[in-house]
């Protein structure tokens, strides 16, 4: 018997009553109706994956705690995904609706009424799936969260795969059996229980014993290798010719691991994990309870992925072992994530590696800083380019000022007692301030507010005079903001000389006067000389479209980016790398006239970094064979060899060259 048909009128006639939704409720937002407390206790998730239609059959056996009296309960599943059927414990059908009440929404209705605090088993069957064209993105708007494909399949929690009540909130154990044909390995959460071979496919399941975010799963034809580092045993899972590359992979992996596990305890992962090999579109994404995601590109490329693998691990410890309570919060997890990888690049690599990063996150937070508040970021899009800005990059930041704030010790103790009362359990911004409150030693609403309820950066100037006094010299002036609402403490440093004197002082509204001493004569008075606070500046600025523009250009988005880098250069003229990017873009569409141009522009600037220098030459010579001009190629060469830098292999391919001529034929658009 089908349920759904009688179902709509009462949904209606339900949330109507209710107050709950107006009249014309199919246009209303998914969120703009309050949904009955439910407590998920348990999922166990049966799914047969088919590749090679990019389908996937599953079932998804829910145990939940109705936390009010209710006859409705609500679940989120992907658009992809269309329900079937959904039984009670009983094996009775329940009446439901699919998208009833928005896109993605499945409700369930309960005739008598649910009583709170009783356990309830439904179990929801259902089918649909996952290929590049069809991809309805709700969440995840990119191609990183779902995909079923012989060559590979992956099934993110942000997707919304299997039915979930709260996302990135409810938390269950879970066991997920999975279904694929012979050949294919299933990587899930947790522990591992013995295949099952059923003819030509095979069954893998995996069961957690701790609550998690379920589920996320990763398929491949993959080849294993087990490793023991340190305290560590690691699980290497990749294709054939990246079996050697992940398990030097696997060396930094476990140094990375130890870092984090001696700075902030132990993870719910335990000390067993599984690395495994997934497409680059995963980039973004970590992993689950146990498994660590290592893309192709970074294999192919490992002293690049440093701080990529230093962020998803990061991320993967905190979202596994503290984790939010509610969407509002994910900042604490994604913005400790990356500010503790930046404390790893500090200690692996060193001070300046650390400021570089901290200024690369400063970069992230203001690419589209103004599309949200911190908070409200989860509406960019789980794990977007936009998300990733917004709250990781922004939140890192939020976290780095308070540090600034705090004090080394202070902060330290502020993490980890903020660890310790949230294990387990999740972690909330509420909480968090709390805990910063009390070792501030004042209220600290104002800066939680300013910094993640509302969007913008303060852009700071200051103006001043130095007086002569019997004791030295006195400084008085003012410092200008443009946000009428803004404070926060602000470091002023006086340089005289070789020497700094800090004062601080509290900036409060547009206009914030200052009056300093120093016994020497103040050769220029600085703001904020330790970097501690987010501000904006031209300079900024034009790192960021500099950022914007790389993004557009690795996504093949040339008209972007020569856009963004236009952008840049109208802040800065003289930014060498930025005309050297620009030079890159008219190489690759062969427009070698305005390719010379840049890489000349570029040499004629600020020359940062050094490297640049060699491969303009390099590349001008490249420019110069391509139009049989060979005696002007070799003496570009040339100069690439007289610079004696050799970064990226720079006088190996400057020799090549100069030893024989480069050709490169003129490629057509299609073919």
């Amino acid at each position: 018997m089908h349920m759904r048909s009688a179902l709509v009128p009462k949904l209606v006639l339900f949330m109507i009553a209710a107050g709950v939704v107006p009249v014309s409720f199919p246009q209303a937002r998914r969120d703009s109706f309050p949904r009955p407390l439910i407590e998920i206790k348990q999922y166990r998730i049966e799914a047969t994956l088919i590749p090679d239609t990019h389908e996937l059959e599953a079932a998804a056996t829910i145990r939940f705690l109705p936390q009010e009296a209710a006859d409705l309960v609500v679940l989120e599943l992907n658009e992809n995904l269309w329900v079937q059927r959904v039984l009670n414990e009983e094996g009775l059908e329940l009446e439901f609706e699919d998208g009833a009440l928005g896109p993605g929404i499945l409700s369930v209705l309960f005739s008598p009424p649910l009583e709170t605090g009783t356990s309830v088993t439904i179990r929801v069957e259902y089918k649909g799936g996952f290929d590049r064209d069809r991809y309805s993105r709700m969440y995840s708007r990119d191609e990183s969260s779902a995909y079923i494909g012989m060559e590979g399949s992956y099934l993110m929690y942000g997707a919304k795969w299997i039915p979930v009540n709260r996302f990135m909130a409810g938390r269950a154990k879970t066991t997920v059996e999975v279904t694929v044909p012979l050949g294919m390995t299933v990587i899930g959460p947790g522990t591992q229980q013995p295949v099952v071979t059923k003819g030509v496919s095979e069954s893998f399941t995996w069961s957690t014993d701790v609550p998690i975010l379920p589920v996320t799963i990763a398929a491949g034809q993959y080849f294993q290798r087990e490793l023991e580092i340190g305290d560590f045993t690691l699980e290497c899972f990749a294709k054939a010719e990246n079996l050697e590359s992940i398990q030097e992979a696997a060396k930094t992996v476990a140094g990375i691991l130890d870092f984090y596990q001696k700075t902030y305890g132990p993870s719910a992962s335990g000390n067993i994990y599984r690395l495994v090999e997934v497409d680059d579109r995963l980039k973004n994404q970590h992993g689950m309870l146990g498994t660590i995601f290592i893309t192709r590109g970074e294999l192919s490329q490992p002293s690049n992925s440093l701080r990529d693998l230093a962020r998803r691990i990061a991320y993967q410890w905190w979202q596994e072992t503290v984790g939010a309570r509610d969407a509002a919060d994910l900042w604490l997890e994604d913005g400790m994530a990356y500010y503790s990888a930046a404390a790893y690049i500090e200690k692996e690599i060193g001070l300046d590696a650390y400021n570089e990063e901290i200024e690369s996150l400063a970069i992230l937070a203001l690419k589209f800083e103004d599309t949200s508040a911190v908070r409200d970021g989860l509406e960019l899009g789980y794990r977007t380019d936009r998300y990733e800005s917004v709250v990781a990059g922004k939140g890192a930041w939020v976290l780095k000022m308070l540090h600034g704030m705090l004090g080394d010790s202070k902060f330290d103790s502020l993490v980890q007692q903020y660890i310790q009362r949230c294990s387990g359990t999740g972690g909330s911004a509420d909480e968090f301030r709390t805990l910063a409150e009390s070792l501030y030693g004042k209220e600290l609403g104002w800066f939680f507010t300013q910094w993640l309820d509302t969007t913008g950066i303060p852009s700071l100037e200051s103006d001043y005079v130095v007086y002569k006094t019997l004791n030295g010299f006195r400084v008085t002036g003012v410092i200008k903001q443009d946000r009428d609402l803004f404070r926060t403490p602000l470091e002023v440093a006086l340089i005289s000389g070789s020497e700094e004197k800090i004062e601080k002082i509290e900036l409060n509204g547009r206009s914030t006067s200052f009056d300093l001493s120093s016994f020497s004569f103040p050769d220029k008075i600085v703001l904020d000389p330790n970097n501690k606070l987010l501000r904006d500046s031209s300079e900024l600025r034009a790192s960021v479209q500099l950022a914007l523009g790389n993004d557009r250009k690795d996504q093949g988005d040339f008209i972007g980016a020569i856009r963004a880098y236009d952008s840049a250069l109208k802040i800065n003229p003289q930014r060498s790398l930025v005309h050297f990017r620009l030079a890159e873009i008219f190489y690759e569409q062969f427009n070698l006239q305005s390719s010379a141009d840049s890489f000349r522009n570029a040499l004629n600037g600020d020359m940062t970094p050094r490297w640049i220098e060699v491969w303009c030459y390099i590349y001008l010579g490249k420019i110069y064979d391509i139009l049989a001009q060979r005696e002007r190629a070799r003496a570009e060469y040339q100069k690439a060899i007289n610079t004696k830098d050799d970064t990226y292999g720079a006088q190996a391919e400057a020799s090549k060259w100069i030893a024989t001529p480069f050709v490169r034929k003129r490629t057509i658009l299609g073919e």
